[in-house]
């Protein structure tokens, strides 16, 4: 219904901007006086309610009247318009919109206008949204706060990697932040002695044409970074990491709202690690990213498919699992898998024999092979989980 409202206002922004500059000047001894109101104020007012309307009828625009009211937050500090008049300005304007929104959609459609009722929320927290911004851009303008290092946004980005997705307030919280709203992230978690951040270096660089922003978490330090054209194989190679430093990037999320998801992708990287000084990224191993999303059912297929391997004594068992994985990774090369245990070829073929006999699966047969690599993924993981 909302939308609906919005485009009725559309098409009439012209004579409604009229009706609300005479309601604003009536109602402000400021505006009301040709030689304080600022010079701009006709087109300042079309264009946030613009942004504004544009906002309710398409979702991509969201973020639009937001940008505006900090932009003009910061140009009326700098005319010397007072901050009440600033604010006075955006209260007759978010009234006069609500009213003549509801006015449209009980002419249009009156047995409908009490559904308006349920848009209200929305209405308003928009209005509060540029409100709040066009004040923060004001106070910031007025005391001179040169830009800083990024620190000051840390609290804001916490707020997204927590997995706020309120759309009104993360689209305040990306004009706060600098970025799109809607655009090519990664987050990238660092944990470990040595993951932190020095307190000396900033929390917001460039490198290689990604904008990376450094956030501290209680257990290592999250990298949100801004892609552009960039990918998360550059994202990597970019990222430091030290001894008994782990690390995962997680694969690219579309937008602000979908930090908190990324964070829990790039956590599911990061536990995946086999050894410190390793970065992954979850796109190499999804498999994992699988049983550690389900360890209970990881388990169980664990115990399925190599039951008979895991209750063998200790020795066989680790030579068996050992054997398998070289098998794995050289690509079914015996030989290869030989030279990587120090043994011949033949003794890596008469455990792989000893294997299919225990399990029931033969390595000929390519889902055969599936099963036991995922078995043995899934075996390695929840061990190392447990451990």
């Amino acid at each position: 219904m909302l939308r609906h409202a919005a485009e009725l206002l559309r098409p009439r922004l012209p004579s409604f901007v009229e009706s609300a500059l005479s309601e604003l000047r009536s109602a402000s001894s400021y505006y009301g006086n040709p030689l304080l109101a600022p010079a701009d104020l006709r087109e300042s007012v079309h264009t946030a309610m613009e942004c504004f309307v544009g906002g309710m009828v398409e979702p991509r625009r969201t973020s639009e009247s937001g940008e505006y009211a900090w932009l003009i937050g910061g140009r009326r500090a700098e005319e010397g318009v007072p901050l009440q008049a600033l604010l006075h300005g955006y209260r007759v304007g978010g009234t006069e919109i609500w009213d003549t929104l509801v006015a449209l959609v009980v002419q249009d459609c009156p047995d409908q206008g009490h559904l308006m009722a349920f848009a209200a929320n929305d209405v308003w927290g928009r209005a509060d949204r540029d409100t709040a911004l066009a004040v923060e851009a004001y106070r910031r303008a007025s005391a001179g706060l040169p830009e800083d290092d990024g620190r000051k946004q840390l609290p804001l980005l916490k707020v997204l990697l927590r997995g706020y997705t309120e759309e009104t307030r993360v689209s305040a919280i990306a004009v706060a932040l600098g970025l799109p709203l809607r655009a090519r992230y990664a987050v990238a978690l660092l944990r470990g002695p040595g993951a932190e951040r020095p307190a000396t270096e900033p929390t917001r660089e460039v490198r290689d044409g990604m904008e990376l922003h450094w956030c501290p978490q209680e257990d290592g330090v999250a990298v949100v970074a801004r892609l552009d054209e960039g990918s998360v194989e550059a994202l990597a190679s970019v990222i430091p990491t030290g001894p008994g430093v782990r690390g995962g990037i997680s694969t690219v999320v579309s937008g602000l709202m979908e930090l908190g998801r990324a964070r829990e992708l790039a956590e599911l990287a990061l536990n995946s690690c086999a050894a410190d000084g390793e970065l992954v990224r979850l796109a190499d191993r999804l498999p994992g990213a699988f049983v550690l999303a389900r360890p209970d059912l990881a388990q169980d297929f664990a115990l399925h498919v190599l039951g008979p391997v895991l209750e063998a004594e200790a020795g066989e068992r680790e030579d068996l699992l050992a054997t398998l994985t070289a098998w794995l990774d050289c690509h079914g090369s015996t030989e290869e898998a030989g030279k990587r245990l120090f043994c011949h070829r033949n003794t890596v073929l008469n455990r792989l024999r000893r294997l299919e006999r225990l399990t029931g699966r033969l390595l000929s047969r390519p889902r055969d092979v599936v099963d036991l690599s995922f078995a043995l993924e899934s075996h390695r993981l929840t061990r190392a989980q447990d451990a």
